[in-house]
Parts: C-alpha cells; sequence; structure tokens
C-alpha cells in the first residue's frame, strides 16, 4: 500500500480531481504533487482542457492574480454561454411564432371578419375585468419583445410574393412565346409553305417532279390548256394546245417558267391520288399523276382577244368585277411555248425584244385620257361642282411653262365649244381637262392617284408592275395640264387599269384579281378552292355611280360610240396617248352591262391610231363573245 502511494507520488503527472459545485460556476480543482506542496487552484477552461499523460507539468506559479484573472474568464464564459442560451429559446419561439403567423395572413379577410365580428360579440356578451385585459396586454407585449417585428415579417412576405409574381410573369411570357410558335407553325404549314417551297430556286422541287407526272392546267370550261404526254422513249415533255394564245398567262415550266406553270408549280407536282394507289405505283416504278389545276380563264373569250389583236402589239385583260376572277389575259408579241426551248436563246440575245413580257402585268404605258376617270375623281373629292362646271374650248389652252407659253390641244385641233363636266369627259377635251387639273390642288391630285394604287404594288398573287404617278408643286402650268389628261409622268399597266373600271363597275369595291380557282386531284375532286377576296373601296358608292354616268355617255353620245347599239349598255373611257417617236397608244376601258356589269376590259393597242378606231372595235369583239353567249 505504501510503495503504490510512493509510485503514484513519484509520477510526473498530476494526480487531479475535479469537483463541481451546482451552485457555482468556478470549477475547483486540488492538485497534490507531493505533500510538501501548497494546493494551487485552477480554472475551469484550463482544467477542462488537461489530457492526462500530455498536458502534466512539474509544478505551477500561480499567485493570487492569476487566480483573480482566470475567475474573470470563467464568469465571462457562463455569461456567454447564458446569452446563448437565451438566443436558441428566443429563435425557436420566433421560427414558431412566424409559422402562426403565416397561417393567419393566409386566411381569407373575410374569415378574419368574421372572426373579429365574432370577438366583438363575445366581448360584448361576457364582460372582462380592465385590470385582467391590461395584464394580458402588456404580458403580450413583454412577449412581442422576442419576436421580430410586424414590419419586418410582412416585408419578407411581400417581398416572397413580388418572387412569386415575377416567376408568374416569366411562365406567362414563356407560354406565349411557345404557343405563338406553335401557331407560327400551324400558319406556316396552312398559309405560306406553298409560297416558300414554290420559289423556282427551290431545288427540292426538281426532285419531286421526278417522282410524278406533272398536272394539267385547264380553262374554266375545260379546256386542257397544259399538259404531259409521254414520248416513244418513255420520257415526258410539256405540251401546250393553244399554242401561242395562253403563252404569257399559262407561262412555260422548262425554260422561263412563269405564268401559271410558276405561281402553282408546287400543285402541279403534288400528287393527291389514294394512298394505296400511291404504294403501288411506287414499287412498280410508275410516276404518280399530280393534280390539275384549273383557272378561271374562258378558253373561247381568250381567242376572240388573241384573234382581235392580231399582230399588233398591245394587251387586253378582262376581269369579272364581282369575284375579280380574270377570264381573258393576252399579251403581244407572244411567242410559242412549245418552241420556246428551242428559241430561248434567239429571243433573250434580243435586249430590246418583249415576247417574254407580260405586258398585261408587267408592261407600263402613258394612259392618256383614260386617267380623265382619275382627274374627275380629283375634282369631286376637291369639292368641286359637276354640276355648275363650265369651260369654253377653241380647240386648245395656253399655259406657262418651263420654256414659256405652251399649249395643250385637243385631238386634231377640235373646238368642242361650251361644255359641261359630263361632256368634257364623253368628248375627251383636253383643253376642259387641262383647265381642270389648274383648279386641283397638287396634294388633291397625288392623294387621289395613291388611293386608286398608284406608286404602291398591287395586290395580286402574280407579279405586276407598280404604275407611277408623279406631280410637285414646283411643276409648271402646262406640266399639271399634261398630267390631268393623262401625259406628264404618269404611266400605268393594263392591269391596273382594269382594276379601276372593276371597281367603279362593283360600286366603288376592288376584288383581287385572281387566275387559279382551284386544285383537282386527277379524279376531278377539288384538293384547294379559291375563293373572292376584297381589297377594300377604292371609291364610295356616290362617286361609282356619278363616273359610270360619265362613262356611260362616253359610249352612248362620245368618242366610244361605235360600242351603242347593242342588246346591253356599255360604260367605258377611249383614250389616246402620244409616245414620242412611235405612234399613239390607243385605250379603251370600260364594263359591261353598265347597270349589271359582269365583265370589266381593258384594251390597249401600241403604235396605232386612235383609241375609236384601233381599241373601242376590239373591245367590242369581246364583249360581244362573252355577253351574247
Amino acid at each position: 500500500m505504501k510503495k503504490n502511494d510512493e509510485n503514484q507520488n513519484s509520477d510526473s503527472g498530476l494526480t487531479r480531481r475535479i469537483y463541481k459545485k451546482a451552485n457555482l460556476d468556478d470549477t475547483v480543482v486540488n492538485i497534490k504533487k507531493d505533500s510538501s506542496d501548497d494546493f494551487n487552484l485552477l480554472s475551469g477552461d484550463e482544467m477542462m482542457d488537461y489530457v492526462p499523460g500530455v498536458d502534466d507539468v512539474d509544478h505551477f506559479d500561480f499567485d493570487e492574480s492569476d487566480i483573480e484573472h482566470y475567475r474573470k474568464l470563467n464568469e465571462q464564459e457562463a455569461v456567454e454561454r447564458d446569452r446563448r442560451r437565451k438566443q436558441r429559446a428566443a429563435e425557436k419561439q420566433w421560427i414558431a411564432q412566424n409559422q402562426q403567423r403565416t397561417e393567419k395572413l393566409d386566411e381569407q379577410p373575410q374569415e378574419k371578419r368574421q372572426n373579429k365580428q365574432a370577438g366583438k360579440a363575445a366581448a360584448k356578451e361576457v364582460p372582462v375585468k380592465k385590470t385582467n385585459t391590461k395584464k394580458q396586454k402588456r404580458r403580450g407585449r413583454k412577449k412581442d419583445d422576442l419576436d421580430i417585428d410586424d414590419t419586418e415579417l410582412r416585408r419578407e412576405l411581400s417581398e416572397k410574393k413580388r418572387t412569386n409574381k415575377e416567376i408568374m410573369r416569366i411562365t406567362y411570357v414563356m407560354m406565349i412565346l411557345f404557343f405563338g410558335m406553335i401557331g407560327y407553325f400551324i400558319y406556316f404549314d396552312g398559309v405560306t409553305s406553298k409560297e416558300v417551297i414554290n420559289n423556282p430556286h427551290n431545288s427540292r422541287l426538281a426532285k419531286m417532279a421526278d417522282s410524278v407526272v406533272r398536272g394539267e392546267i385547264l380553262s374554266a370550261d375545260g379546256e386542257v390548256l397544259a399538259e404531259s404526254i409521254k414520248d416513244d422513249n418513255g420520257n415526258y415533255y410539256r405540251y401546250y394546245p393553244y399554242g401561242c394564245t395562253f403563252a404569257h398567262v399559262v407561262g412555260t415550266s422548262d425554260v422561263n417558267k412563269s405564268g401559271v406553270e410558276l405561281t402553282a408549280d408546287y400543285n402541279l407536282i403534288t400528287s393527291d391520288i389514294q394512298p394505296v394507289q400511291k404504294i403501288i405505283n411506287e414499287i412498280s416504278g410508275q410516276k404518280n399523276p399530280a393534280d390539275n389545276v384549273v383557272t378561271t380563264l374562258n378558253a373561247n373569250l381568250q381567242q376572240v382577244a388573241h384573234d382581235a389583236l392580231g399582230e399588233r402589239e398591245g394587251a387586253v385583260v378582262a376581269i369579272e368585277p364581282s369575284t375579280g376572277k380574270v377570264l381573258a389575259m393576252v399579251s403581244k408579241p407572244d411567242y410559242d411555248p412549245n418552241s420556246l426551248v428551242d428559241n430561248y436563246q434567239d429571243i433573250i440575245s434580243d435586249e430590246n425584244s418583249k415576247v417574254l413580257l407580260n405586258q398585261s402585268t408587267q408592261g407600263l404605258f402613258a394612259p392618256g385620257s383614260i386617267f380623265k376617270i382619275v382627274t374627275s375623281l380629283a375634282y369631286l373629292r376637291s369639292g368641286g361642282d359637276p354640276d355648275n362646271y363650265s369651260y369654253y374650248c377653241d380647240g386648245s389652252i395656253s399655259l406657262n411653262s418651263d420654256d414659256g407659253d405652251s399649249y395643250i390641244k385637243c385631238y386634231g385641233g377640235e373646238e368642242h365649244g361650251q361644255v359641261d363636266l359630263l361632256e368634257s369627259f364623253a368628248e375627251s377635251c383636253n383643253s376642259s381637262f387641262a383647265n381642270l387639273g389648274l383648279s386641283i390642288s397638287v396634294d388633291k391630285m397625288n392623294e387621289v392617284a395613291n388611293s386608286l394604287l398608284f406608286n404602291q404594288a398591287l395586290p395580286t398573287k402574280f407579279t405586276t408592275a407598280k404604275s407611277q404617278f408623279g406631280l410637285s408643286s414646283t411643276d409648271s402650268q402646262w406640266q399639271i395640264g399634261a398630267t390631268a389628261i393623262g401625259q406628264g409622268n404618269t404611266t400605268i399597266s393594263p392591269i391596273h387599269a382594269t382594276m379601276i373600271v372593276s371597281a367603279i363597275a362593283n360600286g366603288g369595291t376592288l376584288m383581287e384579281p385572281y387566275v387559279i380557282d382551284e386544285v383537282q386531284n386527277t379524279e376531278g375532286n377539288a384538293v384547294e378552292k379559291y375563293e373572292p377576296e376584297r381589297c377594300g373601296a377604292l371609291v364610295s358608292s356616290s362617286e361609282a355611280s356619278r363616273l359610270t354616268e360619265m362613262m356611260k355617255a362616253v359610249v352612248s353620245e362620245g368618242t366610244g360610240y361605235k360600242l351603242s347599239g347593242r342588246d346591253y349598255s356599255v360604260a367605258g373611257k377611249t383614250g389616246t396617248a402620244e409616245v414620242v417617236g412611235r405612234g399613239n397608244n390607243a385605250w379603251f376601258v370600260g364594263f359591261a352591262p353598265a347597270d349589271d356589269p359582269k365583265i370589266a376590259v381593258c384594251v390597249l393597242v401600241e403604235d396605232a391610231g386612235t383609241a375609236s378606231s384601233e381599241a373601242v372595235p376590239i373591245a367590242g369583239e369581246i364583249l360581244d363573245a362573252y355577253l351574247d353567249n
């Protein structure tokens, strides 16, 4: 027993016993090195960090100041531990109360009001001592001291709601973009895809054409205008039974692809036969027959117009005013589409050749007196009184020009005498209309011309040239007068001239001209149908009525008298435009029957004499061919 004590005393470490007292924050430590050493007190932290066998030391040199220093450290640590315990308790209480507040804020306002009202009613029925109420309020305030401020909680909730709103906005934007993209794909597939695919530069069309027999192009009355025929070697070639009669409007498919062959290219190489038959043809190595395109063209009327124009250069366009259907479209000079492949290089080598140009839609010409329709409309819209207009014509009018005084003469120097607006229009009096043009502001003339589709693309599916009109406030009197009679800086295409009179015939409403009526499969069933489309009102109904009366006078008592005396009435306007270095361009535009229009027509004969002798008779043949049947 003694030996053990000696071994224990001789150990290099210290034998320590730690006593913790429940009511003291300090730790009392008894240290025993040998019997002769004094006991020293160590701080609690130092004793808690003690590791037997490692931190043993031989002796301690502690004095009273050291003991006091470590006692203060122990007190500080005790205070810090107590502060942390309270903080953790407050945080837990804050979290619990926030959850309760969130649940209360999520309740419906109506339910809150009901609960509040119920509480008030209960308060009235059950009286509560004021002292108890005040004590509860004081206790509540003390309890809330540990809680987060209401404004802070509301701020956090508000931020949360704003964040949710931002997320919802982004969600809505993404949904709009998504559905917009889906809508565009549907629109593209149903409306514009064919136009994109139908581009002549699309190499896919050539691949599609290799697997089908190109469809037929038919007239409205069932005549074949273009078809594919197999030769002795089993190869297909394009054949046009009417030759040059439909050359420009039907076009060609091998070289210089144009006309309906271009516009309906996609339809003519698309096969809508029965799927089973398609599979059988593919297995057997046969080409599928493509769909056929039915046009609005009247084969008989086209032939009459073509023959009536004869060897003269010019154009003829006929339209059904109520629908916009193109009944006939002729352009000369023309070509035989059956031999175009052989003659193509010779044709394009001539820079001045107009053979391949469809002058009905892409040619621009000085309108001459048919422009007096536009001038008359501008006079009406400027507030002029057509019933009180009067002018004395002595065959010419002198106007100031950039080169001095110049004259605008009536055709052949004819003197018309005293004329009103109706007589001026019917007799096509240049002097009177030059004078009329000076009474209309330049701005009004430009406004009316633009409203009648000058200086802009025409609303058609086929390619057209832009008619031009230009008049400036700095222009001389002579320039303004010349413009008013259809000379000056003004050009128009035959299709545009036809559209203007077609709108007048239709009560002021213009229908979009179109050539393709429907697409049929080989069994004759309609695959696609084209409906008439309204472009809008070019003139008002009252303006259309006034212009119609003036155009009827042209035929009954004016320059278009050769069209009078028929079983139907005609309303029209003649025009003879002077062309420098060439003969005149003879025009006629009009419609019939005047009171119930079925057809609107435009005739242009280039390098000709007068409208009365050249254009009017051709118009008569066309109107007779269509209305007498």
